[in-house]
C-alpha cells in the first residue's frame, strides 16, 4: 500500500513539475519574443529620428513598460532552473543537507517576497482596470493596467515555482546537488 502510494506521489510530483516548467517556459518564450518587437520599435524610432526626422512616438512609453514585464515572464524559468546568483561562501563548505537547508530557506523567503509583491500590487491592479490606467504624453498613451496584472500574476506563478523548489530542496535534496551542475561562468 505505501509503495503504491509512493508511486502515484512520485507522479503527481513529476506531472506539477512538468506544467510548472512548459509554463514557465511559454513565459519565456513569450518575454523573448516581446524584447525582439521592443528592440525593433528602438531602431525603427533610431532610423526613423536620424534618416527620415520622423520619430515612432511612443517609444519611451513602450519601452518603459516593456522592460518590468520582460523581467517578470523571465522569472519563472530562472528560478526554476536555479540560476540566480548566489554567494558560495558558506554554501560550499556545508554538506548536502546544510546545502538543501539554504536552497529551502533562500526558496521559501523568494516565495514570500513574490506574495508580498502580489498582495502589494493587487489594489493598485485592481484600480487600473477601473480607471483603464494609461500612461503617456498625449501623442500615444500605453495602457498600463496589462502591465500591472501581469506583475501580479507572475508573482503568484513564482510564488508556486519557490514552493515546488522548497519542497525539492527539503524532501530530495540530491536533486540539488551543484557538483553535478555546469558553472555558468564557463
Amino acid at each position: 500500500m505505501i509503495q503504491g502510494s509512493s508511486d502515484s506521489l512520485a507522479k503527481a510530483e513529476a506531472k506539477a513539475e512538468s506544467v510548472i516548467g512548459s509554463f514557465a517556459s511559454v513565459l519565456n518564450a513569450l518575454s523573448a519574443f516581446w524584447l525582439s518587437i521592443v528592440a525593433i520599435v528602438i531602431l525603427y524610432d533610431v532610423v526613423g529620428r536620424e534618416m527620415f526626422d520622423t520619430p515612432f512616438y511612443g517609444t519611451n512609453e513602450i519601452v518603459s513598460n516593456s522592460v518590468l514585464s520582460i523581467l517578470m515572464l523571465q522569472l519563472p524559468l530562472s528560478i526554476l532552473e536555479r540560476r540566480s546568483l548566489r554567494t558560495t561562501i558558506v554554501f560550499d563548505n556545508v554538506g548536502l543537507r546544510g546545502k538543501s537547508y539554504i536552497d529551502a530557506i533562500s526558496y521559501m523567503l523568494a516565495g514570500l517576497l513574490f506574495l508580498a509583491i502580489a498582495v502589494g500590487s493587487w489594489p493598485n491592479m485592481i484600480e487600473g482596470w477601473e480607471i483603464l490606467e494609461q500612461e503617456g504624453s498625449g501623442i500615444i498613451e500605453i495602457p498600463v493596467y496589462p502591465i500591472r496584472t501581469l506583475v501580479v500574476v507572475v508573482s503568484i506563478i513564482s510564488v508556486i515555482v519557490c514552493t515546488l523548489l522548497t519542497y525539492h530542496a527539503l524532501v530530495r535534496p540530491e536533486d540539488f546537488n551543484t557538483s553535478d551542475m555546469a558553472d555558468p561562468a564557463e
